[in-house]
């Protein structure tokens, strides 16, 4: 295992480029449901070399 250091964005961005796959949490700007995205996630869909999977949490899935 490898820890990495720096912007969550940039490093996840970085790392794309040796990936086959990014898969990322989708929890969302200020942790509200409703939004379906947060800034990291966003970064990675727009930047990263490789295909990326975003995955949230559904309503019913909350404790």
């Amino acid at each position: 295992m490898t820890v990495k250091f720096g912007p969550p964005g940039k490093v996840l961005v970085e790392e794309s480029r040796r990936a086959q796959l990014l898969v990322v949490g989708r929890h969302g700007e200020g942790g509200f449901l409703g939004t379906s995205m947060g800034s990291v996630s966003k970064a990675c869909a727009a930047h990263s070399v490789c295909p990326v999977l975003l995955v949230g949490q559904e309503a019913d899935d909350l404790p």
